[in-house]
């Protein structure tokens, strides 16, 4: 068997001798492989723009984050995914995929899971955000951390929201009209102009601010509503609701919703005339 002897110089007369105690140590601090390869020094690995191909088992391994640590440059990975483990990666800021071209060699950069039928598996590790491909009904699916969720479901609206600006302070539930181009204002019932309601506002917002404004859906908050029962725009009170219809001359008769319960309005506006 061939065998390599390392030797020392000795200290006193610079003469060649073996190696004598465990104090006796060879320190690499750095190597290069030529042709420009990965280069190791005391503060890791640098692969230099090298491919890493055909390796098993490869971990990088920092005691502090115990995480793939790249310094600076972008981190590349091919073939990160296996069937056996988890793999995760942390950055301090955004992860990022290039951009591509419609070529082959590109189109097929980045793969999600897939299956031949909806999944109903719960995943193994705990937490939202995954996603499976279900390639017969062509379906894209999230785990959204209790259940599947079909991306490709189209899910009626439960409410219709716009942003307008307050002309003038609101409080929650206050019934709104278009006072100005993109401007909104208490409705009320006692003028033509003030009469024509469109929403109810979601939040207290003072005036200039933005407020959102639910045109359509359930409107929650409210306290003792009549289960099934009208109620009217106010002509007496700008933004609130009544359950008796106004009488004063004058006065727009306008239906906003029906009592869902003692705390919720269905909104449902309709206009039943003006009092003469």
């Amino acid at each position: 068997m061939a065998q390599i002897k390392l030797l020392k110089l000795s200290a006193t007369d610079g003469v060649p001798e073996e190696f004598t105690s465990a104090s006796d140590e060879i320190t690499l601090t750095s190597f290069t492989v030529a042709g420009g390869g990965p280069v190791l020094s005391a503060t890791g690995l640098d692969l230099n723009n090298q491919d890493v191909v055909d390796v098993n088992d490869l971990a990088f391994n920092n005691p502090a984050t115990a995480t793939i640590n790249p310094t600076a440059g972008a981190l590349i990975i091919d073939n990160i995914m296996r069937k056996e483990g988890a793999n995760l990666m942390t950055a301090t800021s955004d992860i990022r995929f290039p951009s591509i071209t419609d070529d082959a060699g590109e189109v097929d950069a980045f793969k999600i899971p897939e299956l031949a039928a909806a999944p109903t598996a719960t995943p193994t590790n705990a937490g939202a955000g995954y996603l499976v491909y279900d390639n017969v009904a062509k379906n894209l699916y999230l785990w959204d951390g209790a259940e599947w969720d079909n991306l490709n479901q189209v899910v009626s609206a439960e409410a219709v929201e716009n942003i307008y600006t307050a002309e003038v302070a609101l409080a929650a539930r206050d019934v709104v009209y278009i006072s100005s181009a993109d401007s909104v204002s208490k409705a009320k019932a006692d003028a033509p102009g003030t009469a024509q309601p469109i929403g109810f506002s979601e939040l207290a917002v003072l005036i200039t601010d933005p407020a959102t404004i639910k045109t359509d859906g359930i409107v929650s908050g409210f306290s003792g509503l009549t289960a099934g029962a009208k109620y009217y725009l106010s002509g007496a009170t700008g933004g609130a609701i009544t359950a008796t219809v106004p009488t004063g001359t004058g006065h727009t008769v306008v239906l906003c919703g029906y009592a869902k319960s003692a705390t919720q309005l269905q909104i449902q506006f309709d206009y039943l005339g003006r009092r003469s």
